[in-house]
């Protein structure tokens, strides 16, 4: 009976053993299958906004491609070029207004690759002449969406004069945007 209770004994730890390892194997299989599940699920997640993006690319592409015109009726083609004007430009406002002083940081785009050593090249007139506009701002209009969209125009053509004049190139600045606009 000794024998019989101790071979006994040696069976129930490897039977515990093995329900172990299987335990083991199935936690495995979970995890493995969770994470399976999260990675289809962070993909499809991912992959809808690309999509869209990827859609309004193909229509803008396919617009250009069509020779169409963009919003301020111009045709551009390739990519656009920033060109930053590097420090704000800083001016005194002129009486009457209740702000004194107008600083301005741009960046100019342009379709054109050689527009942007056209600028550096006459950055210094760019500059000058941008200061003479802003100058002349009324700061009640500035503080509307319809001023800041007309100073823009204002100072694209202001630019855009220059480089007509220097580079002998029109309407070569596509666009003028502020990425710093400070009244005081």
């Amino acid at each position: 009976m000794a024998k019989a209770e101790a071979v006994e004994k040696e069976e129930t730890p490897k039977a515990a053993g093995g329900g172990n390892k299987m335990m083991m194997i199935l936690m495995i299989v979970v995890i493995v299958l969770l994470l399976a599940v999260i990675g289809v699920g962070a993909m499809l997640l991912l992959k809808k906004p690309a999509a869209d993006g990827g859609h309004a690319a193909t229509t803008e592409q396919t617009a250009d491609a069509k020779g169409d015109k963009h919003s301020d009726g111009a045709d551009h083609k390739g990519e656009p070029v920033s060109i930053p004007l590097g420090q704000p430009i800083t001016v005194n406002l002129s009486a009457p207004n209740d702000a004194s002083l107008l600083q301005v940081e741009l960046d100019l785009i342009s379709y054109d690759k050689t527009a942007e050593a056209s600028v550096k090249a006459n950055r210094a007139e760019i500059i000058n002449d941008i200061m003479l506009a802003l100058s002349d701002v009324n700061a009640a209009k500035l503080r509307t969406r319809e001023g800041k969209e007309a100073l823009q125009k204002q100072l694209k053509d202001t630019v855009n004069a220059v480089l007509e004049k220097r580079a002998g190139k029109k309407d070569l600045i596509a666009d003028v945007f502020f990425t710093k606009l400070l009244m005081q």
